[in-house]
């Protein structure tokens, strides 16, 4: 979102006076003004308030899409422990792990696997399914029967599954919430937390930019982005702990059990309130331009791992180098005191460029005629032609003093400058987006992102172990851990 803009007057009046002039024009002869600009508290106060406006906007519609993940989790919770129907037209379903006693018992052979894009007919990356022998024989049987080829055990057969179709129809439905769930928020943890370190990357590179410390409410800012992010991360850890624990109890005939330790324990431990300290929220900011680049070549290494280099290329390579680009920038952006002083810089080296005739550089403060007139100066020691600041510049090139100068001229503060708010926005323009774990947590392998990513593979791989242990490494909560775990013994006894 775009804070208003203040307007031009945000840097004081500087009248077209030379870079660093504060607004009056030094007497004639005098000795070159040495860059001085401060940046007006009015202004400083106009920065922080348009950029507290637009993340609290955009924090009430983050707020929002969790609320949303939340409630979509809880139902499929619920609907897994058999407290709510899957759908208003049919009963209440049995609790899942009941189902799946009783489809067992029945010798009812079922998997879990990836969805199949039916255009391409490849796997789909993104969602798992419950698949079943009887239910695919019983495509082929229909027919036979409509045909009047059907035997007479294949008759039985298709009598047969009428008496566990809607157990199916149940249990399909129960790992269709969750897996949806799992795939919906593990994407917004993965993301959000690099759009957070964007929003914080932003706050550092316009409190630099204007000589602002971060105050209060800027880690107050900090804070309410990660403690959304835990409450992001134990959502995106408990549809991923679910989902592994279905895979587990179907594909390799872990405990049922399972299911109902992890599905009672988040139901008993949401909503959840998550909160972050003063001391968390600085350690977050002080560690964030460390390593960027290590950090982007194992995070993307891990996301082409788990996605394959042409859908990271097509969906993620584009804004995932802008995100690090802006982080690693943000520790090098220089202050307008020092954007100024690095235009009279090359202020002064323009000018004696002109003294020398050589060309300066397009869009030089030192416009044509000017430079033409310091040509002039230079080869008749004539300078009543030049601009109070073009003749300070002369003098410091070594040009000798001469008549006052006629009028005042010479460019005024920076374009890079004078725009400087427009940059110092982009922390509100698009940048808002979510919330995140300790930057120093920030590396693949043993971070939240990281964590995630590893989920997703090994469920994809159909290692429920390995999406139970990243689970386990991401989710916030003490409880949701020890539940986790004691679900993780249940399915993996060996």
């Amino acid at each position: 979102m775009q804070p208003a803009q203040p307007g031009p007057g945000v840097f004081g009046a500087q009248n077209g006076h030379a870079p660093g002039a504060a607004g009056a024009s030094p007497a004639a002869g005098a000795s070159p003004a040495q860059p001085g600009y401060v940046v007006p508290k009015e202004s400083q106060d106009m920065v922080r308030k348009a950029e507290q406006s637009a993340y609290a906007r955009a924090d009430e519609a983050e707020d929002e899409q969790l609320d949303r993940m939340e409630k979509e989790t809880l139902t499929a919770l619920r609907v897994a422990r058999g407290l709510e129907k899957w759908s208003d037209n049919q009963p209440m379903p049995l609790p899942a792990s009941q189902g799946i006693a009783a489809l067992r018992a029945q010798h009812v052979k079922m998997r879990l696997e990836p969805v199949m894009n039916a255009a391409t007919g490849q796997q789909n990356d993104d969602f798992l399914q419950l698949k079943d022998e009887p239910t695919d024989r019983l495509a082929l049987l229909s027919r036979k029967s409509a045909e009047g080829t059907a035997t007479a055990a294949e008759k039985r057969e298709m009598m047969q599954y009428s008496k566990i179709a809607f157990k199916l129809m149940d249990l399909r439905m129960q790992v269709s919430k969750i897996s949806v769930a799992a795939v919906s928020v593990n994407s917004h943890v993965q993301t959000s937390s690099l759009s957070t370190m964007l929003r914080v990357s932003g706050l550092v590179r316009s409190r630099k930019m204007y000589n602002m410390d971060l105050d209060a409410s800027d880690y107050a800012l900090v804070k309410r982005g990660l403690e959304r992010q835990r409450r992001a991360e134990a959502i995106a850890a408990t549809t991923m702990a679910m989902l592994a624990a279905y895979q587990a109890v179907v594909n390799d005939g872990g405990d049922p059990k399972a299911l109902d330790v992890i599905a009672d324990a988040s139901l008993k431990a949401f909503p959840l309130k998550p909160t972050v300290t003063d001391d968390e929220a600085k350690g977050y900011v002080s560690a964030l331009g460390q390593n960027v680049q290590k950090v982007k070549a194992r995070y993307e290494a891990q996301m082409r791992k788990t996605w394959g280099d042409a859908k990271y290329e097509r969906q993620f390579k584009q804004g995932i180098d802008a995100m690090f680009a802006q982080a690693e920038g943000a520790q090098a952006q220089k202050s307008v005191t020092q954007m100024v002083t690095d235009s009279n810089a090359k202020y002064v080296t323009d000018v004696g460029k002109c003294m020398r005739g050589e060309p300066v550089d397009p869009g030089s403060l030192v416009g044509g005629g000017t430079c033409n007139s310091l040509r002039r100066a230079a080869q008749t020691g004539d300078t009543s032609e030049l601009p109070a600041g073009a003749l300070q510049a002369y003098q410091k090139n070594g040009g000798p003093v001469a008549a006052a100068p006629g009028s005042a001229g010479a460019p005024g503060l920076p374009r890079n400058a004078k725009n400087a708010l427009a940059v110092a926005g982009a922390a509100a323009n698009g940048d808002t987006d979510g919330a995140l774990d300790a930057a120093g947590k920030m590396f693949p392998g043993d971070s939240t992102i990281g964590a995630s990513l590893q989920g997703i593979a090994a469920l994809k791989k159909g290692d429920p172990r390995g999406a139970i242990n990243a689970a386990l490494t991401f989710v916030p909560v003490p409880g949701l851990k020890d539940a986790f775990g004691f679900a993780s013994k249940l399915l993996f006894k060996g």
